[in-house]
């Protein structure tokens, strides 16, 4: 009878796995946290990424960078199971699909960041004070332009990021039994 071959889990395979879950850790604390800051003279505001009245203030659209962050979500989720379930030898899974899977997981996840900083840039600041109308509307919008206020990718986005791109390369870089 042959004897059937040991499935062993080296510290390489351990160090993947380690990988591609702080990785999904990351972007899912990504989402939950301030995807945007305001940077008033008092201090600063986060803005979570779904939150109301964000799409107010900027030409670009914030569905877009939406989009992005759940599609980048989800293939950090798919990169991360593939690597867990492949270095536990659940699963075979190898060839060029894995190679596509993990640049697409990488790619989106520096697409997060590159929208959420254009949405940034382009937030119209005098919105701030216009949203509430009147003369009061009028001089908020008008101190934000004279004061040192700034709206800004938050760490969100960039746990997103970062998570994706460390999924991504945990993916990369294993070799799925």
């Amino acid at each position: 009878m042959a004897k059937k071959k040991a499935n062993k889990i080296g510290l390489f395979d351990l160090l993947m796995m380690l990988m591609a879950l702080v990785g999904l850790a990351l972007a899912v604390v990504g989402i939950c946290i301030p995807f945007f800051q305001l940077n008033l003279a008092d201090g600063s505001t986060g803005m979570g990424l779904f939150e109301e009245g964000l799409a107010e203030g900027s030409d670009f659209p914030l569905a877009t960078v939406q989009a992005f962050a759940i599609i980048s979500i989800v293939f950090t989720v798919i990169a991360a199971a593939l690597v867990i379930l492949g270095k536990l030898g659940v699963i075979k899974f190898k060839g060029f699909f894995k190679l596509i899977l993990a640049i697409a997981t990488i790619v989106f996840a520096a697409l997060v960041i590159t929208f959420a900083a254009t949405y940034a840039a382009q937030y119209d600041l005098s919105s701030i004070g216009g949203s509430m109308g009147g003369i009061w509307g009028d001089i908020l919008g008008g101190i934000s332009d004279l004061t040192n206020t700034s709206f800004v990718a938050a760490t969100g986005a960039y746990f997103v990021m970062s998570g994706g791109v460390v999924a991504g390369v945990a993916l990369l870089v294993s070799k799925l039994k």
